[in-house]
């Protein structure tokens, strides 16, 4: 009687979990696309470099009229995964974000890139190592006359309290009475956690028009390529 009760039980919990495996979405590997099909994954995400990157939004503004690329939609961006730098001066390790960010003289436009990531798989804190280092690096920029600024900005909370930013980085090339470029700027994250993103790019076209090819940000953990 015993052997008839337990088999049946053995069947239905195989029967579960086989069910369970066909329903739980799993991540597949982030690859080069459309950050229009990067907000497609949703909650399910992408896994790159130790990490899963998941629930990615975006908005878009302008003033001035007109901007001269007439808005950037999400799928005027391309997102790169990427691990190893390469000898393109616009390609930096990590997730790489190109379009064509572009305004005239007088014109400002702005746009806000959110997402959240978190070390994969999810017990990755508990174990060495304790810390992660957040890198934002700016890929080419041009500002045609004497005034202009291009700014990227990243700023990070706890995904589970996001009342107060935990990090904030910022890379940038602003001409005002002289020129300033900062074009990478690295954070340490202690203890290693799930972060809620929001990364800004700001274009201000000042006297002659401004321009933005790239930007790239990495959450990076463990012995990473050299």
């Amino acid at each position: 009687m015993k052997l008839k009760f337990v088999l049946p039980a053995a069947f239905a919990l195989l029967s579960s979990l086989h069910s369970f495996a066909q329903v739980a979405p799993v991540a597949p590997p982030c690859v080069k696309d459309s950050l229009e099909s990067y907000i497609e994954l949703g909650a399910t995400g992408c896994t790159f470099n130790g990490s899963l990157y998941r629930s990615f939004t975006y908005t878009f503004s302008e003033s001035g009229g007109v901007a001269t690329t007439a808005g950037i939609l999400p799928s005027d961006i391309t997102v790169t995964p990427l691990l190893l730098p390469t000898t393109d001066p616009v390609l930096f390790a990590g997730l790489n974000f190109s379009a064509p960010w572009s305004v005239a003289a007088s014109q400002s436009e702005q746009s806000v890139i959110g997402y959240n990531v978190a070390p994969f798989p999810p017990n990755a804190s508990a174990v060495p190592p304790f810390s992660g280092l957040l890198t934002l690096d700016l890929g080419t920029s041009q500002i045609s006359g004497i005034i202009g600024s291009v700014i990227v900005q990243e700023s990070t909370s706890d995904s589970v309290s996001t009342s107060s930013p935990l990090t904030t980085l910022e890379v940038y090339d602003i001409c005002e009475d002289a020129c300033r470029l900062q074009q990478t700027e690295e954070t340490t994250i202690s203890p290693l956690q799930a972060l809620q993103t929001s990364v800004v790019v700001s274009l201000s076209g000042g006297s002659g028009g401004v321009s933005l090819e790239s930007f790239a940000t990495d959450y990076a953990f463990g012995p990473q390529p050299q």
